[in-house]
């Protein structure tokens, strides 16, 4: 997502995505982890912010029920293109205004989801908090009594001070990429251009993230009805520590928190 709309960071990324981001999520012990949620719960699964598929294809290919939503006609045009494809219902729609009952009703048995999914940093794309928290929101009405939220998403650093970084992001034989950031401790907001060098030319392809931290998001999925049940540094289920660079957490409905 970008300042333009809810799709432009898709659409600027789309051609690039498989191959830059392919490596991003442990693919085989995320989609183990939600087939060992969902699978007793339903089977219904909700991937926001799903893209060319990366995770929702070997979801739907483990028969679950998924629905892949995105905002960017670019990457799901990539996504109906691939096999299995035909297994998914695809969903053009923005996570900050989602549409809880008409999601819900448009699953094949008309049930809640099981899972709703929000991998690899997605939720900190919504660039303030009241769009994180309507998105919390929407997925709240649309989680099954016992189903369960999962978000996996980096620890941010405690560095007070502002900063700018430039690092090497790629060396191919036909292709650099560079990545300029600028990140605003105060704001807890972290912009970057991947400036990609080729022999046609140089491409800009702007981004930027509103992070939380995971005690921030604790509160803020409380704020909209969800409570923490699990944390774990990554989809294998490794304990979450201090030293922790990322986190997987799975929220339950507040009233069924305690349920495993």
């Amino acid at each position: 997502m970008s300042d333009t709309g809810p799709g432009s960071y898709g659409d600027a990324f789309a051609d690039v995505y498989d191959r830059w981001y392919a490596e991003v999520t442990d693919v085989d012990a995320c989609v183990a982890r939600v087939a060992e949620l969902a699978s007793p719960r339903g089977g219904n699964v909700l991937e926001l912010g799903a893209g060319t598929g990366r995770l929702a294809l070997p979801l739907a290919a483990r028969g679950l029920s998924v629905t892949a939503l995105d905002a960017s006609d670019s990457m799901l045009a990539l996504l109906r293109a691939k096999p299995g494809a035909d297994r998914l219902r695809v969903v053009c729609g923005d996570m900050s205004h989602l549409d809880p009952a008409g999601l819900v009703a448009g699953t094949a048995d008309g049930l809640p989801f099981a899972v709703v999914l929000v991998a690899y940093n997605t939720l900190f794309n919504l660039h303030d908090e009241g769009a994180q928290r309507a998105c919390l929101t929407g997925v709240a009405e649309a989680l099954a009594a016992e189903g369960r939220l999962l978000v996996e998403a980096f620890v941010p650093t405690d560095d007070p001070e502002p900063s700018t970084d430039l690092a090497v992001s790629r060396v191919e034989p036909d292709e650099v990429v560079l990545t300029a950031t600028t990140h605003d401790p105060a704001a807890q907001m972290i912009m970057g251009q991947h400036v990609q060098i080729t022999p046609h030319g140089t491409t800009l392809r702007p981004w930027r993230v509103h992070y939380l931290r995971p005690a921030q998001l604790d509160a803020l999925a409380n704020e909209c009805g969800l409570a923490l049940v699990d944390r774990w540094s990554d989809w294998q289920g490794s304990p979450f520590g201090e030293d922790s660079a990322v986190h997987v957490s799975s929220y339950a409905l507040a009233s069924r928190s305690s349920l495993r």
